[in-house]
């Protein structure tokens, strides 16, 4: 018997924050988006959308704050990829992309050499527009963004367990997005939840304390303008009323911007 069609609904995604050996740039992006790109998760079942990023030095130096659990250096990490999975296909996502990666492995497909600052599996929890008719969290990778930034979010662990964050908190972060998103360029904001990493992902993947995973919220947020316009205002606005209303701080956040296909552009930038 034959397995309904699933509904184009996103469940969760995989994000990749990577930083290439210096002197190895070129080779790094040709390799990813012309190979890993593809055969690393848009040739598997269930992943249904994806997009690289790249920040600038320009962009990097909007980084904050410099004391940061996710990398020692925010000079690091130039290329974001993101990959949205379907709704209800997390495990078989991942049992794929796990089982693919070694294969590539043992077929040399995973060079050159490069850096992972931070990668991950994470639950879409909720998404939040600026806009009455803003596009939807299945196809925020398909429009043409401008930019994309990243915030890392971690609730005080005195207080609120996962259970909390992903109920009662989820509304105020909600109300909080929104009210950074006014006057600003940012027009959607996507929450969410970190997922633990099996034992079987290669150990050059860096991994996070369960009791870090269980109060961290991750966000993206997708701009109509260059990310630099607003970026200070959004982030502004953001991490004081994250402090107002959820008692949370921003330990990481980084904005983007997408790579050209087929090009080398910002190569030299960053």
């Amino acid at each position: 018997m034959k397995q309904d069609i699933p509904e184009i609904k996103l469940g969760s995604v995989l994000l990749t924050l990577l930083e290439p050996k210096a002197g190895s740039e070129k080779a790094f992006n040709r390799w990813y988006e012309r190979d890993h790109f593809f055969a690393g998760c848009m040739i598997g079942a269930n992943f249904f959308s994806g997009r690289r990023w790249v920040a600038t030095r320009a962009l990097k130096e909007l980084r904050f704050p410099t004391d940061t659990p996710i990398t020692d250096d925010l000079m690091k990490g130039s290329f974001l990829a993101s990959y949205w999975i379907l709704d209800q296909r997390y495990e078989e996502a991942l049992q794929w992309s796990i089982a693919q990666v070694h294969q590539l492995h043992a077929q040399q497909r995973m060079d050159p050499p490069r850096d992972n600052i931070s990668s991950g599996f994470y639950r879409y929890e909720f998404g939040t527009s600026r806009d009455e008719n803003c596009v939807p969290a299945e196809l925020a990778l398909e429009h043409p963004f401008k930019g994309l930034g990243m915030t890392f979010v971690d609730f005080p662990a005195d207080d609120h367990s996962s259970n909390d964050i992903a109920g009662s908190a989820a509304k105020a972060l909600s109300k909080v997005l929104h009210a950074a998103m006014l006057e600003t360029r940012c027009c959607l904001s996507l929450c969410l939840s970190p997922l633990p990493l099996p034992d079987e992902v290669p150990a050059y993947v860096p991994r996070v304390a369960h009791d870090i995973l269980t109060r961290r919220r991750v966000l993206l947020h997708f701009f109509d303008a260059h990310p630099a316009e607003s970026w200070r205002a959004f982030t502004d606005s953001l991490a004081s009323q994250l402090q107002d209303h959820c008692r949370a701080d921003i330990v990481y956040s980084a904005p983007f911007i997408p790579t050209i296909p087929g090009t080398d552009t910002y190569l030299d930038q960053l």
